[in-house]
């Protein structure tokens, strides 16, 4: 272990671990988090009323390493309701959320932490990723697409958030507490995560570690992957939302006009966070995507189908799908 990154003085982390029937992988993302060199900081496990054997494994590690704690939801609340709840029993200078499906390197918190320590001005920060299937293989490494959200310029910042194409996995980068606090946190609907990132934007800079400190687990049970259907993916984010059809493309425009309404910022950087907003109809088929929600209200299917008609012919979504492509033309 490394000796100075345990003292008293040393600002204390809050990890969040939302959990729903994570049995597959949990003991080796739980396994990564006791192992860091890092050590000062807690573990919340939420587990959403898992049927599995999810609540033996938390409750086993909870028992062994007393900076876990092991909570069980008495109903599944759905993701995003439960990613929240991790947020608000934790406590700590800096806060991440650990998905139960992916590997954190030992030197992950140290790095990340480090580099916020160095960097006052900064909101969170996030390592490069490195990609595995589901029996931890190697796939591929990236970095991020949101070189811009490190400038100095708010302006900047928010325009490469919501106008350029980037796989969202900063949302699962180490959060200076205070800016998430001021947040919108994660709202239910398919986008949010794209939401809260932007907003982030506009409180501060964003860091980078290039190194792969983060292994990303790419299996056919990700929410991305198995669920495609509008409704599916609306009660996969809130299961009051089920049944409900959701618009979800015009919900994250929404967002993004009132955030930026309600953001304490000179005049010259919410006019052009208003411009941005404007230009992005004519980026990231923007367009196509309010039409594809609209016309799924109808015919469901069509999200799946637009989604695979991109990727195979014109563009494959930024991340794990890019990584694949660029390997196999490699």
């Amino acid at each position: 272990m490394n000796s100075k990154m345990t003292t008293p003085s040393s600002p204390r982390v809050a990890l969040g671990m939302p959990v729903y029937n994570g049995q597959a992988y949990l003991r080796e993302a739980l396994q990564s988090v006791v192992e860091q060199t890092y050590t000062h900081f807690e573990l919340v496990i939420c587990d959403n009323a898992s049927t599995d054997a999810t609540e033996a494994i938390g409750r086993e590690f909870a028992a062994r390493d007393r900076r876990i704690r092991y909570v069980r939801n008495p109903i599944n609340l759905g993701a995003h309701p439960n990613y929240n709840r991790t947020f608000e029993l934790s406590d700590g200078n800096y806060f991440k959320w650990v998905p139960h499906d992916d590997v954190l390197d030992p030197r992950y918190l140290e790095a990340c932490v480090s580099a916020l320590e160095r960097n006052p001005d900064a909101v969170l920060c996030q390592t490069d990723l490195k990609f595995i299937d589901g029996d931890g293989n190697f796939i591929g490494v990236c970095g991020t697409d949101l070189t811009q959200a490190q400038a100095p310029a708010t302006r900047k910042r928010f325009a490469a958030a919501v106008l350029n194409a980037h796989n969202c996995y900063e949302v699962m980068g180490l959060y200076r507490r205070s800016a998430l606090e001021a947040s919108m946190l994660l709202k239910s609907f398919h986008g949010s995560d794209r939401a809260l990132i932007a907003q982030l934007t506009l409180f501060g800079r964003f860091l980078h570690v290039s190194e792969p400190l983060l292994r990303v687990r790419d299996h056919k049970d990700r929410y991305t992957r198995a669920r495609v259907k509008p409704k599916e993916r609306a009660t996969w984010h809130d299961t009051k939302l089920k049944g409900k059809h959701s618009f979800p493309t015009w919900r994250l425009y929404r967002e993004y006009w009132g955030m930026v309404l309600k953001a304490c910022l000179r005049q010259v950087d919410k006019g052009s966070a208003a411009l941005a907003l404007c230009a992005w109809w004519f980026v990231n088929w923007n367009v196509a995507r309010m039409a594809v929600d609209v016309i799924a209200a109808f015919a469901p299917d069509v999200v799946g189908w637009a989604e695979r008609i991109k990727q195979q012919l014109f563009s494959p979504a930024p991340g794990i799908d890019m990584v694949k492509k660029s390997k196999h033309h490699g």
